[in-house]
């Protein structure tokens, strides 16, 4: 193996891990230890390319926001309605959910709790999706599929708590609410269509 290809595998694992991990117990609760022995590397790897703990949950962040980026930028072409949009935009998280578990809980933790050192993280990238929900909502009400009362911020709020709620409580959910494994996503789309429903 190349140095550089071994470089980029070691990277890899270590924000496989610290990904992982970070989504599963929050920031404080991972160490560099637990990050390195769950990668299978020496823990002194991590300095080595990430220069710290810190930098390397900045780098797990903006790695799982690119994902988000790329969908809203998806969405955003599609020829459909706004409220058709949104919908795709949520059903679309928990298809993501599915494939990456615990990985949407990372973006939602920062948005509802924010580490304190990231809090320009949170403003300049994390509020790109509270807006993204936010203008969609407004251009709903604009087309009549909304009712004109509402707040489309406080309105997006609550989409977020419901996705928040999915993220991390979708096994539960499951169990619950008696649903066969693989379509919790169904549970997200019918609370959304339902809280959606009374605002028209």
């Amino acid at each position: 193996m190349k140095k550089d290809e071994y470089e980029l595998d070691t990277a890899g694992k270590i924000l496989q891990a610290a990904t992982r991990l970070f989504a599963m117990y929050g920031y404080d609760s991972v160490s560099i230890k637990q990050i390195a022995n769950f990668g299978g590397v020496n823990s002194a790897l991590i300095s080595y390319y990430y220069n710290g703990k810190k930098n390397l949950y900045l780098k797990v962040l903006n790695t799982q926001m690119e994902v988000f980026k790329e969908l809203i930028q998806t969405i955003q072409a599609q020829q459909i309605s706004p409220l058709e949009k949104l919908l795709t935009y949520v059903n679309a998280l928990a298809k993501f959910q599915e494939d990456n578990p615990n990985h949407v809980q990372l973006i939602y933790r920062e948005i509802l709790s924010p580490q304190p050192m990231f809090e320009n993280f949170v403003r300049t990238k994390l509020y790109i999706l509270h807006v993204f929900m936010k203008d969609l909502i407004a251009k709903a009400k604009e087309a009549g599929e909304l009712s004109t009362n509402i707040a489309p911020t406080h309105v997006a709020f609550t989409v977020e708590g419901i996705i928040l709620f999915y993220s991390l409580m979708h096994k539960e959910v499951r169990e619950l609410g008696e649903i066969p494994a693989g379509q919790e996503y169904q549970f997200l789309d019918e609370a959304l269509k339902t809280y959606l429903a009374s605002l028209k």
